[in-house]
């Protein structure tokens, strides 16, 4: 598994993987990339590899520059961009450089420049609040700075060590991009390999070497453009590609809107026409007259006696955009006590029910006592907070809905967030925590039903769903109606 990758790096390996990842892109599709160029000699200080995309695509060319430190000695900050070493010129006026001969070159083409390191910015460095977290680009706002302030006063200290006018200095510094504390060696193998993965290629140390290799290879010989036939060549002259491959079952489960994955569907669930909301981005609510569990359930039911049948696939591949009620019936049907693993695609990051639980990532439970509310004595209500707080929208509901009669609230040992799951390890994790904490609490309290409700990211809710079996009450799952909440599916 790519997760179970430990390769160790140095700095050629290192830039060269991450070359790697980006050729790869040529075979993913929907990717719209037609080129990529390894040593451009014609991106200045940023030419390590460059990704040109198709120019129907309207996506801007990317052009990139690797640093890896073998130690975390030190870290970049503001002051380190304009520092010179006798004569040379400093990484700002580098990139400056470069920016003015890839702007001569690409014309109206929109481009980034891109700083990839495993070093950080310093903490007290004035820039590091203007570097935003999307895209790593610096924000606007720090042309609206003031002269005086800190941010402004390095703002215009580069300008002036650029010696650029005004709205040439403000369309370089958005065109840049500063990924810094990026991944470690062995992260950038374990991300290296997945994406190899799911591509149908071998992707053990043994393949990854050969995979920086094959960059070394390309670029002693002066191979700078990679096309998708030069990398086919290179895949299967390698062996790169796996001879056999795990048995599976690829569906496509659609609640919000369709699109085409990696990977072509042998199954599709598309419920789209049984959510309310416009025609292209559904929403969370049934229309009139269809049920969670008289309609949709018996639907994936059905799929997984057709799924069953084949007695050597027990690998469900889920890909789609769905709504977290639908991941939560779809691990439930395809649930482990029936055998199942389910891989989902968590943000291009594909993530297994049968990865090893991390030891380090469990849910705790806040409010060991619950919280009083005045509804039916043998319900009582479950709050569970990954992606950020749940409490207070749950306190509404059950203010105003009088369902439950008592309110727990379930959060995990670290900080709520989009990056509160950093890995596959992690969501198992969850979903077994979770299980054990929602156990206890049915226990302790003789609970007849149980309302789940939940905020956090779909694989948290695909895992969950695919571990609660013989829970001792019935689960009924509260899909966030923004605003309100309403039941969805009910599991028995």
């Amino acid at each position: 598994m790519a997760n179970q990758v430990a390769a160790r790096l140095g700095g050629d390996d290192y830039q060269h993987l991450y070359s790697w990842q980006l050729i790869l892109l040529l075979k993913k599709p929907g990717s719209r990339v037609q080129l990529v160029t390894i040593e451009d000699e014609l991106a200045g200080s940023f030419d390590d590899v460059t990704v040109h995309y198709d120019p129907a695509a309207g996506l801007a060319d990317q052009f990139y520059q690797v640093k890896y430190h073998v130690d975390q000695r030190s870290e970049y900050s503001s002051e380190r961009f304009t520092e010179r070493q006798g004569n040379q010129s400093s990484l700002l006026q580098k990139f400056f450089r470069t920016w003015r001969a890839v702007k001569e070159q690409s014309g109206d083409r929109p481009f980034h420049l891109n700083l990839i390191s495993n070093w950080a910015w310093a903490e007290s460095d004035s820039m590091r609040g203007f570097v935003e977290g999307h895209e790593n680009r610096i924000k606007d706002a720090l042309f609206d700075e003031g002269p005086g302030s800190k941010a402004g006063t390095t703002r215009d200290g580069w300008r002036a060590h650029l010696e650029a006018e005004e709205a040439e200095f403000r369309e370089f510094v958005l065109s840049l991009r500063l990924t810094l504390g990026f991944d470690c060696g062995a992260e950038l193998a374990s991300r290296v390999a997945e994406r190899m993965m799911f591509l149908g290629l071998e992707h053990d140390e043994a393949a990854l070497k050969t995979a920086a290799g094959i960059v070394r290879e390309w670029i002693k010989r002066g191979r700078q453009e990679i096309t998708l036939s030069i990398l086919e060549d290179a895949l299967k002259a390698h062996r790169l590609y796996r001879e056999e491959s795990e048995n599976c079952a690829v569906v496509y489960l659609s609640s919000i809107k369709e699109r085409q994955f990696e990977l072509p569907p042998d199954h599709e669930i598309n419920w789209r026409d049984h959510f309310e909301g416009p025609k292209y981005v559904k929403g969370h609510a049934l229309t009139e007259g269809t049920s969670w569990n008289d309609d949709l359930l018996p639907e994936l039911y059905e799929l997984e006696q057709t799924v069953g049948k084949d007695a050597g696939c027990r690998l469900i591949k889920a890909r789609g955009f769905a709504r977290l009620s639908p991941w939560f019936g779809f691990g439930n049907v395809f649930s482990e006590v029936s055998g199942y693993t389910i891989e989902v695609d968590q943000n291009e990051r594909y993530w297994r029910t049968d990865a090893p639980p991390n030891d380090d990532f469990e849910m705790l439970l806040a409010n060991p006592e619950g919280e009083e509310f005045s509804g039916e004595p043998a319900t009582i209500a479950i709050g569970i907070s990954i992606t950020g707080p749940i409490e207070v929208r749950v306190r509404e509901y059950l203010g105003a809905s009088s369902q439950a009669s008592k309110l727990f609230l379930i959060a995990p040992n670290r900080d709520l967030g989009r990056d509160c799951f950093r890995n596959e390890g992690d969501a198992v994790a969850f979903a077994r925590s979770s299980k054990e904490r929602i156990r206890e609490i049915i226990e302790a309290n003789q609970a007849k039903r149980v309302l789940l409700f939940y905020f956090g990211p779909l694989s948290g809710a695909c895992f969950l769903g695919h571990s609660l079996n013989a829970m001792g009450a019935a689960i009924q799952i509260m899909e966030d109606q923004a605003p309100g909440y309403a039941p969805s599916f009910l599991f028995a």
